[in-house]
């Protein structure tokens, strides 16, 4: 088992090496990346708000996971995953799905597509017990 999860891992390496990816955090508000993102977190909170998860009703105020999303150059979702948990497995599925039901998203610019294939964007998440949702 240990050596299946080891080269799971190598080809997980090797097909994110065969593309170019950058990383980048919604503070970055100067790189064609960065307005990319914050147009992302727009359209997720959105989406968000109109399928808010009756899960985070009942929980804490301003409970959520920290989730890096990776989107490809057409836009298409490429991969969602919890880097943190919320602490509610209800939660953080019902962030994922959020972002599921959000895509695809619109396609890089050609300025942007130029630079890279694909996109991670990690996000802290936020659910307001009052029905709205923030992505940070």
């Amino acid at each position: 088992l240990g050596q299946i999860a080891g080269l799971d891992a190598d080809a997980q390496r090797q097909t994110r090496g065969s593309a170019r990816e950058q990383r980048v955090s919604l503070a970055d508000t100067r790189s064609l990346a960065g307005f990319y993102a914050a147009d992302w977190a727009r359209k997720v909170s959105r989406v968000g708000e109109l399928n808010f998860p009756d899960a985070a009703r009942r929980l804490e105020p301003g409970s959520g996971p920290l989730l890096e999303v990776a989107i490809r150059a057409d836009g298409s979702l490429r991969e969602v995953r919890v880097l943190r948990s919320s602490g509610s497995a209800e939660l953080d599925r019902a962030a994922r799905r959020i972002v599921e039901l959000a895509a695809p998203y619109p396609p890089f610019s050609p300025e942007l597509r130029r630079q890279i294939d694909v996109l991670r964007i990690a996000a802290p998440w936020r659910f307001d017990p009052v029905g709205r949702v923030r992505v940070r």
